[in-house]
């Protein structure tokens, strides 16, 4: 094999240039005990489902097979990045990738002016996606309800939500972009996603476009150890379950072409949401319809946004300004309005 040519970085010096990002190497010249210490292999075992091998050669073929570590011609170990970034135990370990560690901010209220808690999770991204999830569980806020007697929490956002956004933001960011950690910040009112990167699609066609991602490598193994679709965002179950929970649809944004935003919205009252959100609702559950073969309709509006069965007119009102705002169109125009349903504008 042909010498690869060394490449300095803005971080560091130790990478080396291969077919993609994820394969350049960010730690050199390991021996074998040296790389256990920084890689996780055991919980690479587990989160397989796979027994540990007894012998370490058998380790060592199965991180080469996944493209975890590369043996160099001085016949010691690099680690890849992408090694790193799925199995570390610490990503701090690695200088150029200790700004690729997750950092959850939880504030007090809807601004930033009073943080209660910032909390970073150093672990590779296999491990930490669900550690990071069931924190983010605990901290949002909770309601108490009565179901048939019994009284029961009820938090404020989807679980399955946070989970597509939380990978989102790990999977697509642009590992070559110098910028920022992937956040989460967890407001009374909101939770948003943030990482380095423009969004990969169009965001008025994120539910239903081809699949696509920055880093198909990392998708990849995500999706084989079960925390997310192979190459999907994974927003039709996104928007799937904000319209099950009477939430407002996610709101993306492309942030100066450099950084992706994505905000999850809690529960408000219809009165109280502004017609931009309604509007975007509106077209994406339009959307996801339209992925199903169906088109949303008056009754699944007011199901959308919690409004009771006396309230058709004021859910014909919104589907009627989607409409002449260019969002959706009828799927039959000449079907009678009370059994009228509705496709996105481009379909």
């Amino acid at each position: 094999m042909a010498k690869k040519k060394s490449a300095g970085c803005e971080y560091c010096s130790n990478y080396v240039y291969d077919e993609d990002y994820e394969y350049y190497v960010c730690d050199i010249n390991l021996d074998e005990d040296e790389m256990v210490l920084l890689l996780d292999y055991s919980k690479y075992y587990d989160k397989l489902e796979m027994p540990i091998p007894r012998n370490r050669d058998k380790v060592l073929e199965d991180l080469q097979h996944e493209k975890f570590i590369k043996r160099n011609d001085a016949g010691t170990w690099d680690i890849t990045n992408m090694g790193a970034l799925m199995i570390a135990k610490d990503l701090k370990k690695f200088e150029s990738l200790n700004r690729r560690t997750v950092r959850v901010i939880w504030y007090k209220e809807n601004s930033r002016l009073d943080a209660i808690r910032e909390k970073e999770f150093c672990a590779g991204y296999a491990f930490s996606h669900e550690e990071i999830v069931q924190y983010i569980m605990t901290i949002i806020p909770q309601e108490e309800v009565i179901v048939e007697a019994t009284r029961k929490s009820v938090v404020s956002f989807p679980e399955i939500a946070i989970r597509e956004l939380l990978a989102n933001a790990m999977i697509h960011q642009d590992l070559q972009q110098r910028g920022t950690n992937p956040m989460v910040e967890v407001f009374k009112n909101r939770i948003e996603f943030s990482n380095a990167g423009a969004p990969l699609v169009a965001i008025e066609r994120i539910v239903d476009s081809v699949p696509v991602s920055r880093n198909e490598n990392i998708a990849g193994f995500m999706h084989k150890c079960g925390i997310c679709e192979e190459r999907g965002s994974g927003y039709d179950k996104i928007v799937e379950a904000t319209g099950k929970n009477e939430l407002l649809a996610p709101r993306i944004e492309n942030q100066n072409n450099q950084f992706t935003k994505a905000i999850l919205f809690a529960k408000v009252p219809f009165e109280l949401t502004t017609k931009e959100d309604r509007m975007r609702t509106c077209y994406m559950q339009a959307c996801l319809a339209y992925v199903n073969f169906e088109g949303i309709s008056n009754s699944d509006i007011r199901q959308i946004f919690g409004l009771g069965e006396k309230e058709k007119a004021k859910a014909s009102r919104l589907l009627n300004s989607a409409v002449e705002g260019g969002y959706i169109k009828a799927m039959d125009p000449n079907t009678a309005p009370r059994y009228r349903k509705y496709i996105p504008y481009w379909a």
